[in-house]
């Protein structure tokens, strides 16, 4: 439906104003919240298949999904953004959950998992990752694992030391945002993710990185983490360049 409305959207501008064929989109910047952003597909199979159209290529895209090696859906100029969070939100569930509040949850994730992943046309759902995790620590205490949907999710991860971040069809998530805007200390489980705005973030000091290889050792890594810079990780969260390059209204 997307690229219906963007070529209809585009005829409409085109026919309309003299910008557009002034420079055939090259002065035009377009917004691009899908999985795997302008391809405007969940399934990166299709998506890389279909590619960019034609009528967007000389644009700039905005796009929350973003790779460090070579992909059909990042074959345009492109800015990789942050998910947009509702700041009225963040801001109800740091009313009831503060940043000084006591953190009960050691390890969570809410989110698909599956326990007998389905092959679809060779590929696996988040190339099995999540089924590791619920396979290996639905059983441990320290993780607080749940795989339905629950309206109060977010005051789930203002109180968890530690959000997982796995990759699901896409690698990127809007948990990643919601982590870092409650002060739980994002878990990037997503080989080859190119996060928002390097320049301005430091990521290394904010988050943790797991190779998707690594993820039956997260105990132990998460472990080893809380014991030497966890105190460190969880101040910057708070920086205000942080939260002001990361969150769409950055008073929360």
């Amino acid at each position: 439906h997307a690229r219906s409305l963007l070529s209809s959207a585009v005829n409409l501008i085109s026919s309309n104003h003299p910008f557009w064929n002034r420079s055939r989109g090259s002065d035009h910047v377009f917004v691009a919240s899908h999985d795997y952003g302008a391809c405007f597909h969940a399934m990166e199979e299709r998506a890389a298949e279909d590619g960019i159209p034609e009528f967007l290529k000389r644009s700039i895209i905005l796009q929350t999904f973003g790779v460090k090696f070579d992909h059909p859906c990042q074959d345009v100029e492109n800015v990789v953004i942050p998910p947009f969070i509702t700041p009225e939100s963040v801001q109800t569930t740091l009313e009831k959950y503060p940043l000084t509040g006591r953190r009960d949850i050691w390890v969570f994730f809410r989110g698909k998992m599956e326990v007998h992943p389905k092959n679809i046309s060779g590929r696996y759902y988040s190339k099995k990752v999540r089924t590791v995790i619920w396979r290996k620590y639905s059983g441990d205490p320290r993780f607080y694992l749940r795989r339905h949907r629950f309206a109060g999710y977010q005051s789930e991860i203002a109180r968890s030391v530690f959000c997982l971040c796995p990759l699901g069809w896409a690698p990127w998530s809007p948990r990643l945002v919601e982590s870092i805007a409650l002060g739980c200390v994002p878990v990037i489980i997503a080989d080859g993710i190119r996060l928002p705005f390097p320049a301005a973030v430091r990521w290394s000091d904010i988050s943790l990185t797991v190779a998707e290889k690594d993820v039956a050792d997260l105990r132990t890594l998460l472990d080893h983490v809380a014991a030497s810079n966890l105190s460190a990780i969880q101040k910057n969260l708070w920086a205000p360049d942080v939260r002001r390059a990361l969150l769409f209204n950055d008073r929360v």
